[in-house]
């Protein structure tokens, strides 16, 4: 096996899922293997999302700067945001929030819509400078697993520990079994005032304590709307990576005057809760590429399988194994190049693909294919049937 490698700019590259020329500094260009495991990935985390009740949005890329002013964003973001026009009155999104806040503030609210949980997968786009570039890890262009949860105070606790499950079962799934908590405080320039802060911060405290979630404690390292839970995953190779984040905003919706009709018949604020698992798709698929060297495991792998003919006469045999793979649901190629079968075997061992599927004379006889795994080595020959419980 060749020796390992860690770059995910490499990786990217070399698996034939992104690169970056040079011509776009600061911007990814996904392949097609490279947009299967993104989409993999994206729909993961929306069939969770249906089952927890959360609506998807979609909002406008490009927008009039005035709504970025009234929810504060503006003064905070503005050297990292694009704009169009001379004047700077309509600018490219950096985040969703604002816009998430306009699509609840288009119908009146009650108390009985609440919990709403609105997520959104929209394109955002940063200034980084040029110094500050890195791959996926820090890019200009990228979609962030974006959610909005407006809710009364007495529901904030439910809502949290629902999301520290949820996070929990997510970091999992992709193999992050160990993480640790960090809780970021009021900083030196916020907006709202100081006792609700401190009211948002008691809250999330006791949630953690409640949990018996051990905590590191960030004075003055919260976002400018309010204080926040985040999660750090601790990968292969011991680095430690910040991804899910739980942050409680009392301010925003006051601002921009989002309200609900509560129990006694009033407009109210409602409580928001913005948060992110995965937090930025590319960042994360970065990670996910060092943590494994590129050696996905079989859910994730844009190629499952690859059907390897020895040679010519046994392509249509071949192709049957491939037609019934497909059907299956199982994402499968063939290697059909006038190669040596040492040769196709090395190369699909370089694309890091989970199964090889050999097929000669004696495989075709006996309607079976000689499986071999890529962790695992040779396991014999199986037939279609056996092969596609092994895959499933």
């Amino acid at each position: 096996m060749p020796k390992k490698i860690y770059d995910h700019k490499i990786l990217g590259r070399d698996l034939k899922l992104f690169t970056f020329p040079r011509s776009t500094p600061g911007y990814a260009f996904w392949h097609p293997a490279g947009v299967i495991l993104y989409e993999i990935i994206l729909n993961y985390i929306r069939d969770l999302l249906k089952d927890l009740d959360y609506q998807e949005i979609k909002t406008p890329t490009i927008f009039n700067t005035e709504l970025f002013k009234k929810s504060g964003h503006f003064d905070n973001y503005k050297d990292k945001m694009y704009f169009c026009g001379n004047k700077k009155e309509w600018g490219i999104k950096p985040m969703n929030c604002p816009e998430s806040m306009l699509v609840f503030n288009e119908y009146m609210r009650t108390y009985k819509d609440l919990p709403l949980r609105f997520s959104d997968f929209g394109v955002l786009h940063r200034a980084e400078q040029a110094g500050e570039i890195n791959g996926l890890f820090r890019a200009r262009e990228f979609v962030i697993d974006d959610a909005h949860i407006y809710c009364t105070f007495a529901q904030i606790k439910k809502e949290i520990a629902d999301l520290i499950v949820l996070v929990t079962e997510v970091y999992q799934k992709f193999g992050f079994s160990e993480y640790k908590v960090e809780l970021s405080t009021r900083p030196k320039k916020f907006i709202g005032d100081e006792k609700t802060w401190d009211k948002a911060e008691n809250e999330l405290k006791e949630i953690l304590r409640d949990k018996k979630i051990k905590f590191k404690e960030n004075k003055g390292e919260g976002a400018f709307y309010g204080p926040k839970i985040d999660f750090h995953i601790k990968d292969s190779l011991s680095r430690s990576w910040q991804l899910g984040t739980i942050q409680l905003d009392f301010a925003s919706t006051k601002r921009l005057e989002v309200n609900f009709i509560n129990e006694r018949g009033e407009k109210e604020n409602p409580v928001l809760i913005h948060r992110a698992l995965l937090g930025s798709l590319e960042r994360f698929i970065a990670i996910l590429l060092e943590h494994t060297a590129g050696a996905l495991p079989f859910w994730l792998s844009p190629i499952q399988a690859i059907v390897l003919p020895i040679t010519e006469r046994h392509a249509e045999y071949a192709n049957k194994i491939l037609e019934e793979l497909k059907k299956e649901d199982i994402r499968a190629e063939i290697d059909q190049r006038n190669e040596t079968l040492p040769k196709k075997i090395r190369d699909a061992e370089l694309q890091k693909i989970p199964y090889m599927l050999v097929v000669g004379d004696k495989e075709a006889k006996n309607q079976k294919v000689a499986v071999r795994s890529r962790e695992k080595g040779d396991l014999g020959q199986k037939t279609i049937n056996e092969l596609e419980n092994l895959l499933k």
